[in-house]
Parts: structure tokens; C-alpha cells; sequence
């Protein structure tokens, strides 16, 4: 009788230790981060990287200076003037570790930034804007759910943070997205942050079940860590026997001027032909004056870049904020306003160095050829300055200073909608 309740139930029962053990065991079992995974991890811009918290705290634990670059798909352009192979090439005393996906934006990067907590203390930190962000609303629903991280945002809910006007915005605009509204859960530790006044217990199933929760995507990220697809360092290698053997940043633009001229063909835009024969010539006489109605200077954007900025204060990070400037011949094809566009660039420069954070605005090139490679995406000449300003950040060992938050940006968004008056 028991050999035959053994038979039945101990496999189960085995399962069910097992399950336990990988679990609520130490993270040791699984063997760790190592070096080689953190090289790899630095160019791979993987879903595991840039959506997990176990590589990004060893990178910033480890021995070797890496400096995070926070940013979009413009960081997966790698050509031989990209900072990966800048800083490899000339033996700069760092390497970037870039960390952004298509379609990540300031949430997402707060979210991010958060669950790193105390490792970036007084780390030296990149952050490069991107104009498309500020749409008038935001980052939309498929973006940020194909982006958005159940781990980072679970350590966010769970933290015991004071209930600053900070947390309860970053709590409120994560509501608004389909994928964190779906999660049951993880919405009412949400709510309970965000709502305005004294807080209600969280029930204790909620806590059990958002506890549990946390140890599978903890421990679904320690796994998935081992196993990082998609690394650039071959690229980045054949890439540094295309550089001079001496840095010289006249010869360097000098070059990636040659690259550009080499890689456009007869479009007026300056854009790489084979994209713009793929992508934009089939369609091209539609294009034209079809956004006329273009804006950056209103968006929600503003607050969600407000959250990086705080993030960034918290733990006391230096860091350099980079406004990229965007193909000048194409938005005047496709009818964008300048004004407007100039607007985008004033607002986002004061808000980032009112604060105390270093800037570069490089609007200035947006009529400049071979900055970018096409639409949005910087290339060539735009590394070159980028790598240049990079260098003299590094090498830049005074301290920061931030100022306190201005109140706008956080207390109009979280006063009680107004109730209508029934007439």
C-alpha cells in the first residue's frame, strides 16, 4: 500500500521540492553573472538585459568601468564610430553598456533605473533623448508593453519608498497601460500607491500572492541571465581596424564624412540608400507635407523624464543628458514645423539643466549631412561628437549638484479629476 501511494504521489511530491528549492534558495545555485556574461550583455540590448535587474547590478559591481547608456534603437546602429568601438579602440578607461530597446522611453528607463537602487550611486551615467518620445501622448500602449518589465515593476510596488508625489505619478501613469492593468495584482499594489491620502492595508492575500510573484520573476531572471543572444562584440571587433591607430577627432569626422558620402546615394535627405530605396522611394510623393501637424513641446513625456531625472537624484548618479538633432531636409519634406520643433529642444534643454545635469544639444547639426543615417537614427558624424562628448564627461570628475523638483510637473497631474455639476 505505501510502495503504491509512493509510486503516486512521489513524484509529485519530488516536483514539488525541487520547485521549492529553485524558488527560495539562494541565488547561488544557479552559479551567478559572470564577467563573460556582462561583455556580452554590454552591446546585446537583449529583452533578458534590458528587462532584467540581475546583469545590470553586476555590471555595476564589477571590477571593469562600465558606463550605462541609457537610449533607444538609435544604440543598436553600430558602425566603426559607435562608442563601443570608440572607447575600445583608444583604450578610453571605459566601456559602454547599453541599455534600450525600439521603443523604450523615460517609463520604461524609470522603472529601470529604480530597480538598479543604490548600485548607481555615484555611478558616471549616459541618457540620450530622443525627440520622437514626446508625442503629444506619450509612449503608446504596444511600445511600452512590448518594453515593459513585470520584475522592475513588481520591485518598484513592493519597495517601501516613502509616498512621494513622485511614486504616486510613476504609480498612476503605469496604471494607464493595458499590460499593467491586466496584471491583477500588481494593479492594486499600484492603486494603493497611487491613490491621494492615508493608505489601506494591502490585503494579505495580495501580499502573498505579490511576493510569490516577485521570487518567479527573480529567479525567471537569474535563469534567462545565463543565456544572453544577440551580443554585438563581433561587430564591434570587425569595426576597430576601421578606425585611425591615433585619436584625432578632426580626422575622425573627417572620416565618418567620407563614410556618410560612401553610404547615401542621390536623395536629397542625406539618408543611407539602401534604406531610403527600401523604406521611404516607393512612397516617397505621399510622404511629402504629410505631418504637418507635428509636435514635441506637449506630452506627458516631460513628467516621465521628470521620473528619470529624480531616479537619477536619488541615488546620486552623474549624469550626462543627450538631445540628438533630427534629419532637418526630411522634416521640412514631411511639413514639420521648426518652430515647433525648436520648442521641443528649448523646453527639454531647461527642464534637464535647471536641474543640475550636464547637457548637449545637438540640434545645431540637424542640417548637417552624415549625422544621421536616416529619419531619427544617429550614425557617422553624430558618434563622433557624441564619442567626443562622452570622453570629456568621463574625464570630468566634478560632482553634481541637483536642484529640488519644480512642482509642476507631478501635483497638476495628481489632483482628483473635478466632478461635473449636473445642470
Amino acid at each position: 500500500m505505501k510502495k503504491k501511494l509512493w509510486m503516486t504521489f512521489g513524484p509529485l511530491l519530488i516536483a514539488g521540492a525541487v520547485f521549492l528549492c529553485i524558488l527560495f534558495g539562494p541565488s547561488s545555485i544557479f552559479g551567478g553573472v559572470t564577467q563573460g556574461t556582462i561583455k556580452k550583455s554590454a552591446t546585446s540590448m537583449s529583452t533578458t538585459v534590458v528587462q532584467g535587474v540581475a546583469i545590470q547590478q553586476k555590471m555595476l559591481a564589477a571590477d571593469k568601468t562600465y558606463l550605462p547608456i541609457f537610449g533607444s534603437s538609435e544604440l543598436s546602429r553600430v558602425d566603426q564610430f559607435h562608442p563601443n568601438v570608440f572607447s575600445e579602440k583608444y583604450n578610453r578607461g571605459y566601456t559602454p553598456f547599453l541599455i534600450g530597446r525600439p521603443g523604450t522611453q523615460s517609463l520604461s528607463h524609470y522603472l529601470d533605473i529604480k530597480a538598479m537602487g543604490n548600485e548607481l550611486k555615484g555611478k558616471k551615467v549616459v541618457f540620450i533623448l530622443s525627440p520622437q518620445w514626446f508625442q503629444p501622448a506619450g509612449v503608446d500602449d504596444g511600445h511600452f508593453g512590448g518594453n515593459f518589465s513585470p520584475l522592475q515593476a513588481y520591485k518598484f510596488a513592493l519597495s517601501d519608498d516613502a509616498p512621494t508625489p513622485e511614486r504616486r505619478y510613476a504609480a498612476r501613469r503605469l496604471l494607464s497601460y493595458k499590460v499593467v492593468k491586466n496584471d491583477t495584482t500588481l494593479s492594486t499594489l499600484l492603486e494603493n500607491i497611487a491613490s491621494p491620502g492615508p493608505k489601506t492595508e494591502v490585503n494579505t492575500f495580495t501580499k502573498m500572492a505579490a511576493a510569490a510573484e516577485m521570487k518567479i520573476l527573480q529567479r525567471k531572471d537569474d535563469l534567462e541571465s545565463k543565456f544572453i543572444k544577440g551580443s554585438r562584440e563581433e561587430k564591434v571587433a570587425n569595426n576597430l581596424r576601421l578606425l585611425p591607430d591615433k585619436l584625432d577627432y578632426a580626422k575622425l569626422d573627417e572620416l565618418a564624412t567620407k563614410t556618410g558620402e560612401s553610404k547615401v546615394g542621390a536623395n536629397p535627405f542625406f539618408i543611407k540608400d539602401s534604406y531610403y530605396q527600401k523604406k521611404l522611394a516607393p512612397t516617397i510623393n505621399q510622404l511629402k507635407d504629410s505631418r504637418t501637424n507635428l509636435s514635441y513641446d506637449k506630452s506627458p513625456e516631460y513628467s516621465d523624464l521628470q521620473l528619470v531625472m529624480d531616479a537619477f537624484k536619488e541615488v546620486g548618479a552623474d549624469v550626462l543628458f543627450i538631445n540628438p538633432p533630427v534629419n532637418g531636409p526630411w522634416y521640412d519634406y514631411i511639413g514639420a514645423s521648426r518652430e515647433k520643433l525648436q520648442k521641443y529642444y528649448d523646453k527639454s534643454g531647461k527642464q534637464v539643466k535647471d536641474q543640475g545635469f550636464q547637457y548637449v544639444d545637438m540640434s545645431r547639426y540637424s542640417d548637417t549631412p552624415y549625422f544621421l543615417e536616416d529619419t531619427i537614427h544617429l550614425s557617422w558624424r553624430g558618434w563622433v561628437v557624441i564619442d567626443k562628448q562622452i570622453d570629456q564627461f568621463m574625464n570630468n570628475k566634478t560632482k553634481p549638484s541637483y536642484e529640488k523638483t519644480p512642482k509642476q510637473f507631478y501635483f497638476k497631474q495628481l489632483l482628483p479629476p473635478k466632478k461635473e455639476v449636473n445642470k
